[in-house]
């Protein structure tokens, strides 16, 4: 064999093993591996990408080829890793190329990131710390450059086809026949529809791959305008129609206050701490069963489907700027300013993040949006890159706030906090105001909570703060009975430590990664003529459901047929659904993960649950294809 030959096949080896051993290690570690037909085409796969890879280096100088080729390990690492940390920081998948303009944005919560690596993720070095060794010892050479003009033909043709042959084991055919309508593995492929089984089935680089060509796809849409209207029109006509329930209208009239509470999460709720969530929880509605399921974009994209009962888009950074100057007829500011409410929204922070006050007044429609430089909390907006941020005071916000819509004759007021945010160290603006009322919680109780633990309940005793006095102000004025308080958190404390969540909350089912997004959401009626409210709710619903659940109790005019959140209080069976297409119900889960069910009660067999499964992935796609073609905007004309 010659010196070049040989030096070829070391480095093709190195990458062929880097790639395929990064390949299995992320599957053993977050997913499973389902099928050997799926192994077999992830090999596949990572030959033609090695392929390809060494067809590219050769055109180089050995000291060239040299830089490359950590170059490229490095960003293969890189990728694993990233995706790995991700995953354990928010239980999902990202799409990696539509999301690479957040990163000045993720500086901000770096040291998080860095704090979920673990000792696991050293595995992933192992490829780079080898070839380093093979390099430093003189045992794999660079100089392989192509020595003729056939040598890049044959590297093409086996790349192209190896990948062929990859391409050619994506079985096209659903494999579900039974099921009208269902997504092949071709769909998977193509379309990205399902991010875990798409890397299952294909691995994490061909999930990437696809992700990063998907930006440069054409608009090839068979589909006129008006077929795929017509589309969206049958299938807006094939859903459920809303049926009036026990509770429709039982809070007509009256004024609602919606508070969207930071990372308020179920072990926030202390008697002690927190007495004014503890009551409203013990006293008031406390929906056991509500889910605030994490996308992407965290409290964004809660509040995207609690506004507008949409999910947001996976193929878009952030479905609140992408759809801006969409036309959504029914959102709550809306609904309600046409029964002549005035409509405001509250928050203590700035647009930095999110451009909030553009989408509150011109695509939801508030009367009044008052961010938090309007409320005087912040000089002015900031500009560039903000490492440190300065979570604001949720009572001096409620202080602000109440004087501006306290006398209207009638009021719905949204409300996002801040106080409860992460990082939750010594250095939490808020929660070091409160540091002795926790230290002193733990000398009463003989215990000593956990660092993170300790400052998430010192920064929530902030918001329960906010609550009393809202409570105290409501009452001052009369407007108590009249005025129904709906608060709930935006996800789970994801800045906490899932292990710590496990030991510390006594409702979540211990190590279920699904059940951490089961967090607060409580109803709070003062009217003491409504009684059918003074239990505890056991329906399961999600934030997609907060505003058909509210517009059924305040009689809004919703056409729910055209919302994709449902009555959490209907006579129908409510599933609450993730952004893995993972779902819960009363009578069954599916773990997409594990690709498990489990059936508890109630007339359901594998196939229904198959089926359910099916008719998300339908429901998404329609969803998102009616943001990204604007499909009520002459309607709002």
């Amino acid at each position: 064999m010659n010196k070049n030959l040989r030096n070829s096949l070391l480095l093709f080896s190195i990458f062929l093993f880097t790639i395929t051993y990064f390949e299995l290690i992320f599957k053993i570690r977050i997913l499973t591996i389902n099928s050997e037909m799926a192994v077999f085409r992830i090999l596949l796969f990572t030959l033609s990408y090695t392929v390809l890879i060494m067809f590219f280096l050769k055109f180089f100088s050995p000291k060239t080829m040299k830089i490359l080729t950590y170059v490229i390990l490095s960003f293969v690492t890189f990728l694993y890793v990233n995706q790995e940390l991700y995953f354990s920081f928010f239980k999902g998948i990202f799409l990696t190329i539509s999301t690479a303009s957040d990163i000045g944005l993720g500086w901000s919560f770096l040291s998080k990131y860095l704090r979920s690596m673990n000792f696991g993720q050293l595995l992933y070095l192992l490829p780079i710390i080898i070839t380093i060794g093979l390099s430093k010892y003189k045992m794999i050479s660079f100089d392989i450059s192509y020595k003729n003009l056939k040598m890049p033909l044959y590297f093409l043709t086996a790349f192209i086809f190896t990948y062929f042959i990859s391409i050619n084991t994506i079985n096209e055919v659903p494999p579900h026949p039974e099921i009208e309508l269902s997504y092949s593995e071709m769909d998977i492929f193509t379309n990205l529809y399902d991010s875990q089984a798409a890397i299952k089935k294909f691995g994490l680089l061909t999930y990437s791959q696809r992700d990063f060509f998907n930006i440069f796809k054409l608009d090839n849409d068979p589909l006129t305008e008006d077929q795929r209207e017509d589309l969206i029109n049958a299938f807006f006509e094939s859903r459920t129609k809303h049926q009036n329930n026990a509770y429709t209208d039982q809070f007509e009239g009256k004024n609602l206050i919606l508070i969207t509470a930071e990372s308020l999460d179920t072990f926030a709720i202390n008697e002690t701490l927190t007495p004014n969530l503890y009551n409203m929880m013990e006293n008031h509605s406390y929906f056991e069963n509500y889910y605030s399921p994490l996308h992407y974009r965290s409290t964004a994209d809660t509040e995207f489907q609690v506004q507008t009962s949409y999910y947001p888009d996976k193929n878009v950074t952030l479905s609140m700027s992408a759809y801006m100057d969409n036309a959504f007829p029914y959102t709550m500011p809306k609904m309600f300013e046409e029964l002549g409410y005035e409509t405001f929204s509250f928050h203590n922070y700035t647009d930095y993040f999110y451009p909030r006050t553009k989408f509150h007044e011109e695509t939801l429609g508030y009367n009044y949006y008052f961010g938090g430089v309007d409320l005087g909390m912040f000089a002015e907006e900031p500009t560039g890159i903000v490492n440190n941020h300065a979570w604001q005071s949720d009572l001096e916000m409620m202080e602000k706030a109440i004087p501006y819509f306290i006398e209207e004759e009638q009021f719905f007021v949204n409300m996002l906090t801040v106080s409860g945010h992460l990082n939750y160290t010594s250095g939490h603006e808020i929660g070091s105001q409160h540091e002795d009322t926790v230290r002193q919680y733990e000398i009463d109780n003989g215990i000593t909570l956990d660092n993170e633990m300790f400052w998430y309940l010192a920064a929530n005793i902030e918001l329960d703060l906010a609550l009393g006095h809202l409570l105290t102000e409501l009452e001052n004025a009369g407007r108590l009975e009249d005025t129904v308080i709906v608060i709930f958190g935006d996800h789970y404390a994801y800045g906490i430590d899932d292990n710590v969540i496990w030991d510390y909350d006594d409702i979540k089912e211990d190590n279920d990664d699904m059940d951490l997004h089961n967090v607060p959401f409580i109803v709070v009626n003062n009217d003491p003529a409504i009684t059918i409210f003074d239990n505890n709710k056991e329906a399961f619903m999600s934030s997609i459901d907060i505003m058909p659940t509210l517009a059924n109790l305040f009689n809004l005019d919703l056409d729910y047929s055209k919302v994709f959140g449902h009555d959490a209080l209907s006579n129908t069976q409510n599933v609450v659904r993730f952004a893995d297409l993972s779902f819960v119900s009363e009578g069954f889960k599916y773990h997409s993960i594990s690709e498990e069910y489990e059936i508890y009660s109630g007339n359901v067999d594998d196939l229904y649950l198959l089926k359910l499964k099916e008719d998300f992935m339908i429901e998404y796609f329609n969803n998102v294809s009616i943001l990204q073609n604007d499909y009520f905007k002459e309607d709002d004309e």
